[in-house]
């Protein structure tokens, strides 16, 4: 099986990436009342759309596409439209501090998990910045292999440790002290069609098309 990752140097002329959530209703045969119940494995999908291409980036782009074999192949995705959160911000290692005269001084390294997962829809997570807006709501982020969305702004407290609350809740609980990534978070996914088509002119030039994509659970 393939797995690749989805080429840095083509850029769709749009994005869309959502997320299919898995429930159930139940409706009462007597009186309607519904009831709707939540289940784990939610699922990314993405669409990317593709306007006027150079003949290189068309071809380099059916190559790929080729590359996954239809549904059986796996590609790394990341979200087009946020793929970096909008705080720059530098985070710090707690583990790495200098004390000069009860003075700390600590080296920048990335955000990791913090301990063990309590409630799977918040991640708990060390080493950014103290007091500080980390994260916006509706940023991604990456940990344990799965893609989450940020679902309120973070403030970090005053030893630079967060509790992020994101959505969908995680599948299974990423070990303590695990990278976070914020930048280019990437999810699981496979084509979700084994059919891909263009269409070309006789100038090399392509129609309008779309590539839809659907998380692949780990």
């Amino acid at each position: 099986m393939t797995t690749l990752t989805f080429p840095d140097d083509i850029l769709p002329a749009s994005a869309m990436f959502g997320l299919q959530s898995n429930t159930e209703s139940f409706v009462s045969p007597l009186n309607r009342a519904t009831q709707t119940v939540e289940r784990p494995g939610a699922l990314w999908k993405a669409r990317l759309s593709f306007t006027t291409m150079s003949l290189q980036q068309q071809r380099k782009l059916q190559g790929f596409l080729a590359a996954l074999n239809g549904m059986a192949g796996r590609v790394y995705l990341w979200p087009h439209g946020a793929p970096i959160a909008d705080i720059a911000a530098l985070p710090v290692d707690a583990t790495m501090v200098l004390n000069f005269m009860s003075q700390s001084y600590q080296v920048n390294v990335s955000p990791v998990v913090n301990g063990s997962l309590i409630d799977f829809n918040y991640l708990p997570s060390k080493y950014w910045p103290a007091s500080t807006l980390v994260l916006r709501a509706g940023e991604y982020l990456e940990a344990g292999g799965e893609l989450k969305m940020v679902t309120a702004d973070v403030v970090s407290d005053a030893s630079g440790t967060a509790l992020v609350p994101i959505a969908p809740s995680f599948r299974k609980a990423p070990a303590d002290l695990s990278a976070i990534n914020i930048d280019k978070p990437k999810a699981f996914m496979r084509l979700a069609s084994d059919v891909w088509e263009f269409v070309s002119t006789p100038a090399f030039r392509h129609e309008s098309f779309s590539v839809d994509f659907i998380e692949v659970p780990t």
